[in-house]
C-alpha cells in the first residue's frame, strides 16, 4: 500500500476532479448522503483488487448496503468488471460472473452500470472505451445527466486512491 498523502491532498497518482465534479458530488450528498453511499461499493471494488483501503465507516456502510438485498454487492460487481476489462485485476469470481451476466440479461443493467466507471477511468488515465460504451455513456447523459452524475461519483472514488501509472 502506498504511503498516505497529507490531509486534504489527493493520494500520489490520485485522480483530479473538475470544479463541476466536486460541486455536483457535494450537491448529490446533501439530501441523504446518496453520492457517498453510491461511492462506497465503488471503493469496495477498488479495495477488492488492491487499489484502495476502505475506512471503518465505508466498511460499515458497505455491510449495511449488502444487508439491504445485496445492494452494495450488486453495485460493486459492474465496477469490478470494468477494472477487469482494463487489466487492473484478475477475473471476477464465479459468483460475480454469474450475477454480472444476470444483471446484463435484465435489460443490460450490468453493462450500463459498468460504463460510468470506464468513462471515469478514461478521463483519469486515458484508458480505452469501446464505441458502444461511448454511445451508451452519451445516451445515459441525455437521461437528465445520469451518465455524468454517475461518472462524477466514480471519479470521487478514484480520487481517493493511487492508481497505477498507465502503460
Amino acid at each position: 500500500m502506498p504511503a498516505a498523502a497529507p490531509a486534504g491532498a489527493p493520494p500520489s497518482g490520485g485522480v483530479q476532479r473538475t470544479g463541476a465534479e466536486r460541486f455536483w458530488y457535494v450537491l448529490l450528498c446533501i439530501p441523504t448522503g446518496g453520492a457517498y453511499m453510491a461511492k462506497v461499493p465503488l471503493k469496495k471494488a477498488l479495495s477488492d483488487v488492491g487499489l484502495a483501503q476502505l475506512t471503518g465507516w465505508e466498511r460499515f456502510w458497505y455491510v449495511v448496503q449488502c444487508i439491504a438485498f445485496g445492494a452494495g454487492y450488486f453495485t460493486k460487481i459492474p465496477a469490478k468488471k470494468a477494472l477487469t476489462e482494463l487489466g487492473l485485476c484478475r477475473e471476477l469470481t464465479t459468483w460475480e460472473k454469474i450475477w454480472y451476466v444476470l444483471m446484463c440479461v435484465a435489460l443490460g443493467a450490468g453493462y450500463l452500470a459498468k460504463v460510468p466507471m470506464k468513462k471515469a477511468m478514461r478521463e483519469a488515465r486515458g484508458t480505452p472505451m469501446t464505441g458502444a460504451e461511448e454511445f451508451w455513456y452519451v445516451v445515459m447523459c441525455l437521461d437528465f445527466g445520469a451518465g455524468y452524475f454517475s461518472k462524477t461519483i466514480h471519479k470521487k472514488a478514484l480520487s481517493e486512491v493511487a492508481l497505477p501509472v498507465p502503460r
